[in-house]
């Protein structure tokens, strides 16, 4: 990115500015985009959060036997969606072929 110079929200004061979400004024040391930080940050917060309260997130407090069916319930999860995938391709490829045997 190339850097520019904006006026800071707290000083007042032009300072250089790369674009960045935690970038920072050389003068006072506040936040330039204060606005897009905070969202960024709920952001992060929330898809943790969303994250953390799925059914298949291992927790630390989990047993062994729980943490086994969790990773076997997402390892067959993800074995479904990659044949699903794999189906739809292989009917697409026969579609396209069907297509071309009349011209």
């Amino acid at each position: 990115m190339s850097q520019r110079e904006i006026k800071c929200p707290h000083c007042g004061k032009w300072t250089l500015w790369e674009g960045g979400l935690d970038d920072r004024c050389i003068n006072c040391n506040g936040f330039l985009e204060t606005h897009q930080f905070s969202r960024g940050v709920e952001r992060k917060a929330r898809q943790e959060a969303l994250k953390e309260s799925g059914f298949l997130y291992i927790r630390p407090g989990d047993g062994l036997v729980k943490r086994f069916l969790k990773r076997s319930i997402s390892a067959f999860r993800w074995f479904g969606i990659y044949l699903q995938i794999l189906f739809f391709v292989v009917v697409t490829i026969i579609i396209v072929l069907i297509s071309l045997i009349p011209g």
